[in-house]
């Protein structure tokens, strides 16, 4: 009866470490014009790093995502395991941009 009880424990560590292995590298990159800061990158960091490990490393790599990342936070799409707060969420979405943006 134990050995009932683990499989959905284990199916749901394994869905989550599967799932967890998200990767932008099929999406085109964009032109860097507006670094993120380090509020930003610390909040990039604390919401999007478990899953997206390779993508976000430096700010430059972050920049270089600029819209794909605003776009899924602002509708919904990432976090796609967990939850944001508003203020995260707002700090991605009001991401400070470039004069000749």
């Amino acid at each position: 009866m134990k050995k009932n009880n683990l499989f959905p424990i284990i199916f749901f560590i394994v869905f989550i470490m599967v799932g967890c292995t998200a990767s932008l590298e099929s999406y085109n990159r964009e032109s860097c014009k507006s670094i993120p800061d380090d509020k930003l990158f610390n909040v990039l960091q604390n919401n999007c790093v478990s899953c997206h490990k390779k993508d976000f490393q430096t700010k430059l790599d972050i920049c270089s995502r600029k819209t794909i990342i605003i776009d899924a936070v602002k509708n919904g799409r990432m976090p796609k395991y967990g939850s944001i707060s508003e203020n995260d969420k707002n700090t991605i979405i009001e991401w400070p941009t470039d004069k000749n943006e």
